[in-house]
């Protein structure tokens, strides 16, 4: 606890609250309270519960982020969905979204938002999702490539699942960190839950190999 604590402590300027499908109502209203007495910069939840939030905290810094998942290669129909409730999420009061994808479908998605990417997402913020467990060390070069492409605010990187000591998590970020961003200058954004010991080999990285990210890099933890 009290390495995790430490570990918290020196990321603690660089975090985000992340609210489940479950936390509504009162719950919400207790996170709400949370991350204004913690300081955090932004809060995550599902679009239906933007609405919600935006009442406790529309005074504060905290920026709404919502957030959508596409478990397909999208299509128009999909895409068009896709836009209809990002544009009903921002009426609400969220400040950005983040876009969770497959990798494999990485490309087609953002070949399919840049033709509507400025409109939608005038004055707000997008970030897309991806599981770092389905990118290769050699592929990373792609995956800014398509950030650029549309103009994305920041990467966030998700662990889908932890092998522990046979995990290859802190080579993955290393080749991340390594690779040429070419003309993409975004930021860094990791939902790595309550595994303080993930994050605190991100922070020490990227404070080695990339230190000029580490004032925007953000660290979203679970409610």
């Amino acid at each position: 606890m009290i390495y995790e604590n430490d570990i918290f402590n020196e990321i603690k300027d660089n975090t985000g609250l992340w609210c489940d499908t479950k936390c509504v109502g009162a719950d919400l209203a207790a996170a709400a309270g949370m991350a204004i007495t913690n300081k955090f910069r932004a809060m995550s939840v599902v679009p239906g519960a933007v609405a919600e939030l935006w009442p406790w905290i529309e005074n504060t810094n905290i920026k709404i982020i919502s957030r959508f998942m596409l478990d397909n290669a999208p299509d128009d129909d999909a895409m068009s969905n896709l836009a209809s409730r990002i544009s009903t999420s921002f009426h609400d009061g969220a400040s950005g979204a983040i876009i969770f994808v497959r990798f494999d479908n990485l490309k087609r998605l953002t070949s399919e938002l840049s033709y509507v990417r400025d409109d939608l997402f005038f004055n707000k913020t997008l970030s897309i999702g991806l599981d770092i467990n389905e990118i290769d060390f050699d592929e990373w070069g792609d995956v800014f490539q398509n950030l650029q492409s549309v103009h994305a605010d920041s990467l966030t990187l998700f662990l889908s699942h932890d092998d522990g000591d046979k995990s290859d998590f802190v080579g993955r970020v290393y080749a991340m960190l390594n690779t040429n961003m070419g003309d993409w200058h975004g930021v860094l954004h990791f939902m790595l839950g309550k595994n303080y010991a993930r994050a605190d080999q991100v922070y020490r990285l990227t404070e080695q190999l990339r230190f000029n990210m580490i004032p925007k890099m953000l660290f979203w933890i679970n409610n």
